[in-house]
Order: C-alpha cells, then structure tokens, then sequence
C-alpha cells in the first residue's frame, strides 16, 4: 500500500467510528452502516498499537527509563528513571482494552466464519496475540478469554485469566492463524499497512512471535518453551531487514504521523530537556564505536558529533544531579532522541525485528537448545539492526565498511565464557530494541542482560530495585472489583517489584 492510502482509511475509520456509537437507537440512518468494514478495521488495530498518546509516558518514561536506555530529571512523567509509582502505569491496560483490543476482537468475530477473509482472520489472530502479549509481559494476570467482547457477549466485568493460560492462548491463537494463511486463498484484505498483503511475511512475522514467546517461557514452563521455539523455527522466521514488523507513518497529519515524534515536537520536548539519552546507554555505544549512536541521538540543537554526546545518570531530579553529575551546568549539554533520524515526523514505529530473531537463536545455540554457531547469528544480528536503520532515511544509513570495521572487534569472540556470551547477546539486544522499551524491558527481565546498576532515589519505595511489572490501573477496584482482587490474590501484591509468572529468579 501506498503511504497516502494511510489518510484515506481514517477518513473510513472515522465515520464507522461515527456511526457505530451508541445513540439508543436515535437519529441514525436505516441507511448508514454501523459497523467498520475489516480493510479500515485492520488498519485503524494496526495505526493504534503505535500507541498513539502512550508512547512518551508509558514505553520512553517507564520502559525505558527503568533499563537505563532513557533519563530524566522529572519526578512526574518521566517517573520510571525513579522507580516512582503514578497513575500512569494504568494508562496501557485501559487505552488498550478499549481500543485496539476490542477492535482487534471486532474483526476477528467480523472475519471469522467467512471463508473469503480466511487470511484476513488469520492475520487478526496472530496481531490479537501481539497486543495481548505486550498486555501481559507488562501487568501479568489479565483479562483474557473474556476480554475485549463486551458488545459481543454482554459481558463488561471480564475475569482475569493467569499468566500461563494466556499464553497458551496467544500461542495457540498464533498457530491457528500461520496454519490458515495460504496464497491459494483470498488475499488479506486491502488496509494491511504492516505487510501489505504479503503472506509471506506475515508468516515469517508469526513465527519470529512464537519464537519470542517460546523463549519468554524458559523459566516457567522449559517443556513448552522448547517445544515453541523449535516449531517456530521449523515454521520459518524472519530472514532479512526487509521482514521487519512496522507501520510507516505519514506526515501531514497528526493521525498519521509517528506519536513519539507528534509528541516531541508540538510540546517542545527537545528543548525542555525532559527526555534524556541515559549514561549507561551511551557509554556503551560510545566505548564500541557503534556507528548506531549517531542515528539514535543528537544534542538538543540536532548536532550528531559523536564526541559531543553526552548522556544523562539515572535517578536524579533536579535538585540532586550535581550529586550524581558534579560540575552540571545545563541539559542543553545532554543528548536527546535525534531529530533527523528516529525523531521523524514520517519515521516508523517498530514492532519487531530481524536482528531481535537472529540474537533470539544465537541466545537458544548458546543454551543448548538448537544447533548451529551462535557467533554467527551474533554477527547476523549487528549487521542487521545496523542495515535497519535505513527506514529513517539518508541519515540513517550505515555504510557496509562502518558495519565490517565493528564487527571486526567483535564482543562476542572476545567474551569468553557462556555467561559472558549471553550478555553480550543480551546487550545487543538492548541496543538493537532502543525505541521499542516493551521488548528491552521484557527481554532484561527474563534474561538480566545488560547487567544494570539500579537506583536509589530517595523518594521511592522501590529504591535499589528495578520493577519488575506495571501496577493495575485503580478504576479496576472499582468497575471491576472481584476479578482484579482474584488476580492480586493469586499473583501477589499489585506493585512495582511483584514478579509476574514467567519472571523467575
């Protein structure tokens, strides 16, 4: 699909929008359809999970900030760089539930018994086990196998399903779904904004999800984690930069363009210095002479010198930085996302990619579960996210003598021991997901690489510990008593360092 195609099917979106409202059977047209067709359905689930007002709060100030990729020196907002506890870590869960999910179910229940949007139906399912897999890793037991039909089943108080019952579900829902797409069928629906139509990858994406799920459950469930990973292998993962999962945003409108962008821009974030490239992260990048550094950050007046960047310690405010950084002066000194590059009014949003599934099975060879050379998918890997950062543009592009002369000094021939190995895997992977906090949050709490230094700012209850989840939001101990206090009973207290289901020691 065309970009431009993007703004005709909100226009579609937003009259389905219109009309399916509840008007009590007032003023409505016996002539005007009620419901969203599934093209500008598929696309409007595929535009909202860029999180369009929660991907400054939710992934930059929590995710982020709590695996030391981003900093602050605000308390509110930004209050994941101190373990701060706020409203806003129930913002994911209700702006999810009533959005995407619920439109995500829509089109299944609309696609679903209709054997000419066979792949439509398959496409949904795997996207619908997508959402519910960020929902989950986030806050742990949720609203499941009853969530998202209200309007469907008349039920509005959902139970919370555990942890492993959803993710049985979202692998069984993502099996279904890659055993239904073909291209002897019917093509996926016009609206595909992620693949296009292309099956293909859509298959290539549904199996690189297995993959990352199978290795989530290591811990918890080893029998099923291993059985996952070696059917997604076998099913065929991503091969190429090309596979990548991602919606490209459009400028021109604030609809289409990408929200973290949206955001920075029309409320002055660059110069406010409210969001911070983190010290840990930048030291990295800048001890390897990772050319990535360039692309991910700038100073706040846009300059890339890679020896002017500077990055932000974690767990300060404003009155005690000069503590953790003596002789601070200003935070125009501080580098910022980069405006040229990922800071982009048309830049994508990522969802997941190559390079994540290469580091995936370099991790699973290294721990015995498949065969093959793990240095190699390492090196598949760096190279990889290195191309990817050609979809933002000419500025974005590393040259193949850049990406040889840093693999040339590889951190993995250097690491020695398995355990250093898996960090070094599990550092690239924390680089290589930078503006995608869901997954480097997820993947440091089950592999814990990078081996981070957490902070104790005083005002926190959770100093000297990195969370481990998202609280409930509180409406839910009022619209939903019953079902949120079975979960708190069951899966511990609703707080910051609980550990979900398959977050083990």
């Amino acid at each position: 699909m065309k970009h431009c195609n993007i703004k005709s099917f909100l226009i579609l979106i937003c009259i389905g929008i219109l009309f399916s409202c509840d008007f009590a059977e007032k003023n409505i047209s016996p002539n005007t359809s009620s419901t969203i067709e599934p093209g500008p359905l598929l696309t409007y689930v595929q535009l909202y999970t860029t999180d369009n007002s929660l991907c400054k709060r939710t992934q930059v100030g929590y995710c982020m900030m709590m695996v030391q990729q981003t900093a602050s020196l605000e308390r509110d907002e930004m209050a994941g760089d101190k373990y701060l506890e706020t409203a806003t870590l129930g913002e994911f869960f209700t702006s999810s539930y009533t959005s995407v999910i619920k439109n995500t179910l829509e089109l299944i229940n609309r696609t679903k018994e209709d054997e000419k949007l066979s792949n439509t139906y398959a496409v949904a399912l795997i996207w619908k086990s997508f959402l519910f897999h960020r929902m989950t890793d986030l806050y742990g037991d949720i609203p499941y196998s009853e969530a998202g039909n209200g309007y469907a089943l008349q039920n509005f108080y959902p139970k919370y399903d555990k942890q492993s019952d959803v993710y049985a579900g979202m692998i069984a829902d993502i099996e279904k779904g890659l055993s239904l797409l073909s291209e002897s069928k019917p093509a996926i629906v016009n609206g595909d904004i992620v693949y296009h139509g292309d099956i293909t990858r859509w298959k290539r994406f549904g199996n690189s999800l297995l993959l990352r799920l199978g290795m989530r459950l290591e811990k918890a469930d080893p029998a099923l984690s291993k059985a996952t990973v070696l059917k997604a292998l076998q099913g065929g993962v991503m091969q190429e930069p090309g596979d990548i999962c991602m919606v490209q945003h459009v400028a021109g409108k604030s609809a289409t363009e990408n929200p973290l962008s949206f955001i920075f821009k029309s409320h002055g974030l660059l110069n406010s210095g409210s969001i911070k490239i983190s010290k840990p992260f930048l030291t990295q990048l800048q001890q390897t002479n990772d050319p990535r550094m360039v692309v991910y950050a700038a100073l706040p007046d846009g300059n890339t010198a890679a020896n002017l960047q500077k990055g932000l310690p974690n767990g300060y405010d404003i009155m005690t930085i000069p503590q953790g950084e003596p002789g601070y002066t200003s935070l125009a000194d501080y580098s910022t996302f980069n405006p040229g590059t990922i800071l982009q009014l048309d830049a994508p949003t990522v969802f997941m990619t190559h390079a994540e599934v290469e580091l995936l099975q370099a991790e699973a060879i290294l721990k015995g579960w498949i065969s093959g050379n793990a240095g190699q998918h390492y090196e598949a890997a760096v190279r990889s996210s290195m191309k990817q950062q050609a979809i933002y543009g000419e500025k974005g592009v590393i040259s193949d003598s850049k990406i040889d002369d840093y693999l040339s000094h590889s951190l993995y021939d250097q690491a020695k021991t398995p355990e250093e190995r898996l960090n070094v895997i599990g550092t690239e992977f924390w680089i290589a997901t930078f503006i995608n906090g869901y997954e480097s949050y997820a993947n440091w709490r089950r592999t814990g690489y990078p081996k981070l230094m957490p902070v104790s700012y005083s005002g926190s209850l959770y100093k000297g510990s990195i969370p481990r989840r998202f609280s409930y939001p509180m409406q839910e101990y009022s619209i939903n008593k019953s079902h949120v206090e079975d979960a708190v009973t069951r899966q511990g207290a609703d707080n910051l360092s609980t550990r979900i289901w398959w977050d083990k020691n």
